[in-house]
C-alpha cells in the first residue's frame, strides 16, 4: 500500500532518533497517544510491523531498519521540494541551537538580535551545552562542538580557533605578582574548567611557534566560562579568554593580559547539523552568525 503521510515518515524518523514515543512526543510538542497514532498508521499504509515497542523501550523490526534506512533520501527530496515551493530568503518558523557558554562574549547575543529585527517571523530557541553530547536527538538544528568530531553523519563546518589568551585582573597581579613564564602558572591561581579528566594544564604556544604542557595551580573549577569570566574579572585569578575580549578589557583597564607572548594552541570548533537542515533558510541563516561569532574568537592576536 501507499504511504499515505509523509508526516507520518517524519515521525517515525524522530521515535527512532530519540530512542522511543516519549521522548518523541517531547521533541515534536505533541502527545505520546498522538505520537503511537502517527506510528500505527504508517505501519498500516505499509503493511509491515516497523517496530516492537513497549511504554519504555522500541526496537526496529527488519523492515523497519531497512525503511530507516530508505526513508532518508525520501524525505530529503520531500524537502528540497517543499523548499522549491516557498521563497528562498523566506525566514520564518523556528530554530533550535546548541551553543557554548564560550560564545558569551563575542557579540552572539547582538547577533541573534539584528537577525531576529530583520526576520520577525523567526523564532530563535537557544541553550547552552557545554559538552558534546548527542543534542540532536533533542530537536536541535545547530549545535556548536569543540575537539574531535566523532559522528561522521552531521554536515560540519570547522573552524581553528587559536587565540584564547590569558589574562587576570589588575588587583590579582599586584597582589600576587606577574607571572613571567609558563613554568610560574603552577603557583597561581588559575580560572579551571570543571572536566573530567581534571584540568591540570594548559596547551600553551609561544609566538615563535613553541608549544608548552604548562602546569596550572587553582582552587576555581567550573564548567560555565560565563561564570569564569565573572570570577576573573572579581580578581580570583588567571584564566583563558578570547584575545578581542582581553584587548577590550585592556583598554578599559579591568583585565590585564598574562604571559603575552603566549597563547592557547589551537583547538577545532564545528558548526553541526543533521543531513537535510542546511537546506532550510532559516538554519542556514542562523549556521551563518554561529560561524561569523566563531570566527571572532579565530582571529589571531
Amino acid at each position: 500500500m501507499p504511504i499515505e503521510s509523509i508526516e507520518d515518515v517524519r515521525v517515525f524518523r524522530q521515535v527512532v532518533a530519540s530512542g522511543g514515543i516519549t521522548a518523541a512526543a517531547r521533541v515534536l510538542g505533541g502527545t505520546k497517544n498522538r505520537v503511537s497514532q502517527r506510528l500505527a498508521a504508517l505501519e498500516r499504509s505499509l503493511g509491515v510491523r516497523l517496530a516492537h515497542r513497549t511504554t519504555r523501550t522500541l526496537k526496529l523490526t527488519e523492515e523497519g531498519e531497512r525503511f530507516m534506512e530508505q526513508s532518508g533520501p525520501l524525505l530529503e527530496l520531500v524537502e528540497r521540494t517543499e523548499l522549491a515551493m516557498t521563497r528562498a530568503t523566506s525566514l520564518e518558523g523556528r530554530v533550535r541551537v546548541a551553543v557554548r557558554s564560550a560564545l558569551a562574549g563575542v557579540g552572539l547575543g547582538a547577533e541573534m538580535a539584528r537577525l531576529l529585527q530583520s526576520a520577525p517571523r523567526l523564532q530563535l530557541q537557544v541553550a547552552v551545552v557545554d559538552d558534546n553530547a548527542d543534542v540532536f536527538t533533542e530537536g536541535f538544528d545547530l549545535a556548536v562542538q569543540v575537539g574531535e568530531l566523532k559522528d561522521s553523519s552531521l554536515v560540519a563546518t570547522r573552524i581553528e580557533v587559536a587565540s584564547y589568551v590569558m589574562a587576570a585582573a589588575p588587583n590579582y597581579l599586584d597582589t600576587r605578582g606577574r607571572p613571567q613564564s609558563p613554568k610560574d602558572l603552577a603557583s597561581h591561581q588559575c580560572i579551571r574548567t570543571l572536566a573530567h579528566p581534571r584540568e591540570t594544564s594548559w596547551p600553551l604556544v609561544s609566538q615563535r611557534g613553541r608549544h608548552v604542557d604548562a602546569s596550572i595551580g587553582g582552587t576555581f573549577e567550573c564548567n560555565d566560562a560565563q561564570l569564569q569570566g565573572e570570577a576573573l574579572y572579581a580578581g580570583l585569578g588567571v584564566g583563558l579568554r578570547p584575545h578581542e575580549e582581553v584587548h577590550r578589557a585592556e583598554q578599559a583597564g579591568t583585565l590585564e593580559r598574562v604571559l603575552s607572548g603566549w597563547g592557547l594552541a589551537p583547538i577545532s570548533v564545528w558548526i553541526v547539523s543533521p543531513q537535510g537542515r542546511m537546506k532550510v533558510p532559516r538554519v542556514a541563516a542562523v549556521a551563518e552568525l554561529l560561524k561569523r561569532a566563531v570566527g571572532r574568537i579565530a582571529r589571531r592576536p
